[in-house]
């Protein structure tokens, strides 16, 4: 038989299948994912969590996330687990390409470059950042990222029985490996519902919003799925929910106004979770989000639709906002806290005027061939300056090339400030290594010091030493307020660099203990000075006690 023939017109097929807007948009993913996250790709940078998983995928079936759990099953009985950054990082890179293609495809993009573009900037937004220093298991969140997109995808093109099933199976199973993304598919379903008002594929209000309910059902019967699987899986493991941001804490329904608050406080801040820690930043993605708007008003004044279905639509545009943030809205507790890891569907800030833009052009291109008369001089499109003799710039036209010149701006900073991140973090980890260097050293160096001691540290969180290096203190780190990229300082206080000490500095086994408070009360540890001082380390009743900060009074 001919078996690489079969292979090769596979393949064939798959490449036909593709428009040339599609490969765009793949290879620009590729390319700017590699200039954004190459640091990290070929650069092993490993603290906090991804020192304590280094073989495994953190929390799974107690965190709700049955199917990342169904994952590690299978690669525990089969390829085993390793947090290697060149494979999950590669891997990741390319479920955004697909995720990105699928989008282009979504929305009928024609313009290449716009193509590019929504690849560059879904690759390069710093959430995929902060997964990356979660390398154990960014393969497995990127796929939760195209499933989301698969899920929208499936039911806006299919409005039936098939395509409802499909989105709930994609939608669940996102859902199942981590929950941020459901923002995703919510956003895009909302999105889609306007472009439907643009095309005017809806024949009154009713049928706006009989769509709007189908799609409100498939992402409800989706979460009762992940619920239903989350209780199974829990009870046939024998686990109960981490004790984790309130996941072990029900739902206070009387809190739901604060938190939707919050979630529009936070959407029109544009801090997007410490994601735009920086003033431009804040300050490019208000322009984008007011010239966003313009162009909403333009297209919907023009569109053929009916005045009352535009006025229904205009609800499906207030809830883009909050459908962008519903992250915040996902639990009432007071542990409960947003970061920069949850907020990927904040770049539909970004997402959204490039679909607008495309929309723009088309209606220009028929305008200009006479066979739309629904936009008069938008001015945004590639054709608007076809007629030479014309050399007046419409306010729509000016505005627009504004936020054409704050995206690119916006996905060249993200590009800067996602090394930025990488390299705060590798002088983190470069500076932790060295200081548990030393603190080893003066352990094992310590007076009375046998090897089968109990190590305990004493006040780890409380840790101030005042010879932390100066470069610590730079105001620029400020800069890169993402999620679990610290300070060196950060990481040494930090109870559960135990891992990194286990992990970078080859010290420790079951005898490494990090002191609840107990000892700490004990008249002679309190006696004791605070590392790095002389006596700081010292052996005591038969253990080595390492006090490495005064424990706060509680």
């Amino acid at each position: 038989m001919d078996y690489t023939n079969r292979i090769e017109s596979s393949i064939s097929r798959v490449v036909r299948s593709l428009s040339p807007q599609q490969f765009y948009c793949f290879y620009a993913t590729l390319i700017a994912g590699l200039v954004a996250h190459g640091y990290v790709l070929f650069n092993r940078i490993s603290y906090h969590d991804n020192s304590a998983c280094l073989f495994n995928l953190g929390g799974t079936y107690e965190s709700g996330r049955w199917m990342l759990g169904f994952i590690y099953d299978l690669q525990m009985k089969t390829t085993k687990l390793f947090s290697v950054p060149v494979f999950n990082g590669g891997l990741s890179i390319i479920f955004v390409a697909i995720a990105a293609m699928l989008l282009v495809k979504m929305f009928d993009i024609e313009s290449k470059f716009l193509a590019a573009s929504i690849g560059a900037i879904m690759v390069v937004y710093p959430v995929v950042t902060s997964i990356f220093s979660f390398m154990f298991t960014s393969w497995e969140y990127h796929l939760a990222l195209l499933l989301s997109v698969t899920a929208a995808k499936a039911l806006t093109e299919n409005l039936n029985l098939k395509g409802f099933v499909l989105a709930t199976l994609f939608a669940t199973m996102s859902l199942g490996l981590y929950q941020a993304f459901l923002a995703v598919t919510v956003v895009l379903f909302l999105i889609k519902l306007f472009m439907g008002v643009l095309d005017d594929k809806f024949q009154s209000p009713i049928d706006y919003i009989k769509t709007g309910i189908i799609y409100l059902a498939n992402l409800g019967l989706s979460l009762v799925l992940w619920a239903l699987m989350r209780k199974l899986t829990m009870a046939i493991k024998g686990i109960t929910a981490v004790d984790y941001k309130g996941m072990d804490e029900g739902y206070s329904l009387a809190k739901f106004p604060t938190v939707l608050v919050g979630s529009l406080k936070a959407f029109f801040g544009f801090g997007q979770a410490g994601i735009n820690a920086v003033l431009y930043q804040k300050a490019f993605t208000a322009v984008i989000v007011i010239v966003t708007i313009l162009q909403i008003a333009i297209l919907l004044k023009n569109s053929k639709s009916q005045l009352s279905i535009k006025l229904v639509s205009l609800l499906g545009l207030v809830l883009i906002p909050i459908g962008m943030n519903m992250v915040y809205l996902l639990s009432t507790s007071s542990e409960y806290k947003v970061d920069s890891l949850m907020v990927y569907g904040d770049i539909f800030v970004y997402l959204f005027p490039i679909l607008l833009i495309a929309r723009l052009e088309r209606l220009q291109q028929c305008e200009s061939t006479g066979g739309n008369e629904t936009i008069k001089e938008t001015g945004a499109s590639k054709s608007a300056n076809t007629d030479s003799s014309s050399t007046k710039m419409s306010p729509l036209a000016a505005v627009t090339w504004l936020q054409i010149a704050c995206l690119a701006i916006m996905t060249f900073g993200y590009i800067y400030m996602d090394n930025a991140a990488y390299m705060k973090a590798e002088i983190a980890e470069e500076q932790a290594s060295a200081y548990f260097n030393q603190l080893v050293t003066a352990i094992k160096t310590c007076d009375g010091f046998e090897e089968d001691m109990d190590v305990i540290f004493v006040g780890w969180a409380d840790l101030d030493d005042g010879t932390f290096v100066e470069v610590d203190n730079n105001s620029q780190l400020d800069a890169v307020k993402l999620e679990k990229y610290p300070r060196y300082t950060d990481i040494v206080s930090y109870g559960g660099s135990i891992h990194f000490i286990k992990e970078h500095i080859g010290f420790g086994n079951e005898h490494l203990i990090d002191d609840d408070g107990t000892v700490a009360k004990e008249a002679k540890v309190k006696a004791m000075p605070t590392y790095p001082n002389d006596g700081s380390i010292a052996v005591v009743d038969g253990r080595v006690i390492v006090k490495l900060g005064e424990p706060s009074e509680e």
